[in-house]
């Protein structure tokens, strides 16, 4: 039972350890990866879906500042599309399983909270927690932590689990527990619950109400300071709404070191394009491009370098323009050889450098590509007609860029034939931060690789196996199917079953608790859990255990056997 008194958390917090081997694997620590899923509301109380959230962000930073690789929100946000599961879904523990080896994490945590509102109104709303940490490859799962403290003080916490999860993990650890919970609790409790309820609606006048308010408490709080994830959130919504001035202002709020620093420079950068500011887009935009080496990112840099270039009239300034542009449009090109855009781009700014046979190569790339590109087609006729190409080859590339720009041809022929200005073609920007690029940039995702073998033929070996004895033979066929599926519930029952024939209690009930966690109506592990505590002694557990078989099958003839050794005190 939770406590319901609202004393500090020190006191309420209550971790249930036990010494199980299985509960810590022996592989390395230092490669360990963790993801943190949405907690599940397990209340009617749908105003506080925000907490769970907010514990997988918090959690998530929390654990990646002090030491341990963590799979990012975006990461999450990714694996969640591709398995087609809603951003706000709390998935259950096999699903929560697959998202970890989707996203090749090692380590998972999973938990729910339930909300207590007291009925007298004066009583400050409590929170209360069960949270457990799954090791992926094995299945198996770390003792619970159980906590509850007053709603007001969640962050507190969240930067206490993360001590003891990062200290169950590596008891050397460097950082004191006050130290992660001061982190923790360094944005004010009434902005990161505007911040986290302005994330989680899809109603854009509360989001945009949420955001603001998030960040006027913050201000209030540090001297004014900028909240960086809510200014960033803020600028998105501006930017769908297509109110440039207020999308840019906002961007550019965050400085490098910043979540998202990275995708706001991006789209502040596109908000003063749309402005026609093309020296405060570019500014905005170089400062990450040598940190964050994206298609994108370099695409775009190289693409306002051009404009910019086509506005200046220094002929030594836009000679720097130009061979700007074409060192990111060379690192663009390298990074993906066939992107359309870059290629255009590229054979643009080599158009204007006066490389017009480079030009027209490059053309022909972008032509192959999508013999629709009017636009290409139009450049690549004027390259063929600078670069001394036959009449015939110009004329008909001018035909098929007059056949593919029913409306803009006229414009564009005539600009050409006053000035050999190519000025009213447009250069291309990337419209969309890549984020998947960006997750493979700093932390690749990998799937797990199918197996040869399914989990079913390995099972159907392993039980002949176990039947004959072989019980070495039986575990390695066992470890294949966890590594396969971890949440195998058989598998881990077969395993505790070994260890029980061994007499190796303590790895027998870690395995049968295990197979439970994962299956919680699977008879067998029940009667055998019910088995050996009678064994050890422990007839309080032992009963439990007779009582959920028996109300799982009221006819099992071992669970009433069981059931009725103990109701007598027969051993």
């Amino acid at each position: 039972m939770f406590r319901r008194s609202l004393t500090s958390l020190t006191c309420t917090l209550a971790l249930i350890f036990f010494a199980a081997s299985g509960a810590r694997s022996q592989t390395a620590q230092g490669g360990d990866l963790i993801i943190v899923l949405p907690f599940e509301n397990t209340t009617n109380q749908r105003e506080y879906n925000w907490i769970g959230t907010s514990f997988a962000d918090s959690l998530t930073d929390l654990l990646q500042m002090y030491g341990l690789r963590a799979v990012s929100t975006d990461e999450r946000e990714l694996v969640f599309q591709r398995l087609r599961l809603p951003l706000t879904a709390t998935p259950s523990h096999a699903t929560a399983i697959n998202i970890a080896m989707k996203a090749k994490a090692t380590l998972a945590v999973i938990g729910t909270y339930d909300v207590v509102t007291p009925p007298d109104g004066k009583t400050p709303t409590e929170v209360r927690v069960s949270a457990r940490v799954v090791r992926v490859n094995e299945g198996q799962i770390w003792p619970p932590y159980i906590f509850g403290d007053a709603l007001i003080n969640l962050q507190k916490m969240q930067g206490i689990l993360a001590y003891q999860i990062l200290h169950q993990r590596d008891s050397t650890l460097a950082y004191s527990r006050n130290e992660i919970v001061e982190r923790a609790t360094k944005i004010p409790p009434r902005a990161f619950e505007s911040y986290v309820k302005g994330v989680m609606t899809d109603d854009r006048e509360k989001r945009s109400n949420y955001l603001q308010n998030a960040m006027k408490e913050y201000a209030k709080t540090n001297a004014g300071a900028n909240y960086p994830q809510a200014a960033f959130e803020l600028g998105n919504l501006y930017f769908k709404q297509e109110d440039w001035k207020k999308a840019a202002e906002h961007f550019s709020r965050l400085q490098k070191g910043d979540p998202h620093f990275a995708e706001a420079s991006f789209y502040a950068a596109l908000s003063y394009w749309r402005m026609n500011d093309l020296k405060t887009a570019l500014g905005a935009l170089l400062p990450v491009t040598t940190d964050m080496p994206l298609t994108g990112i370099y695409n775009n840099a190289g693409a306002l370098s051009i404009q910019a270039a086509l506005g200046e009239k220094s002929a030594e300034e836009r000679d720097r323009l130009l061979k700007q542009a074409q060192t990111f449009l060379e690192r663009a090109k390298e990074s993906d050889p066939e992107d359309a855009a870059v290629l255009y781009n590229y054979a643009y700014g080599l158009f204007l450098a006066g490389r017009h046979a480079d030009a027209a190569e490059q053309l022909r790339s972008v032509i192959m590509l999508n013999p629709r590109d009017g636009e290409a087609r139009f450049l690549y006729a004027k390259a063929l007609e600078k670069s001394g190409a036959t009449a015939e080859m110009t004329t008909a590339a001018d035909n098929e860029a007059r056949r593919y720009l029913p409306t803009t041809y006229a414009k564009m022929q005539t600009d050409w034939q006053k000035s050999q200005a190519i000025a009213s073609i447009p250069v291309r920007l990337n419209q969309q931060f890549d984020i998947a690029e960006a997750v493979r940039a700093q932390a690749p995702l990998a799937a797990v690789d199918a197996a040869s073998v399914t989990t079913q033929d390995l099972l159907v070996k392993a039980r002949a196996d176990y039947t004959a004895g072989r019980d070495d033979d039986v575990l390695s066929e066992l470890n294949r199917v966890l590594m396969i599926e971890p949440m195998n519930a058989e598998a881990h029952l077969l395993i505790g079953r070994i260890y029980q024939r061994r007499g190796d209690l303590v790895r027998a009930i870690s395995s049968l608790k295990t197979a439970i966690f994962w299956e919680a109506k699977l008879i067998d592990a029940h009667i055998l859990l019910g088995r050996i505590f009678l064994e050890r002694g422990d007839l309080a557990q032992a009963k439990t255990h007779a009582r959920t078989a028996m109300q799982l099958d009221p006819n099992n003839q071992e669970a009433i056997a069981l059931y009725r050794q103990l109701e007598t005190g027969a051993r």
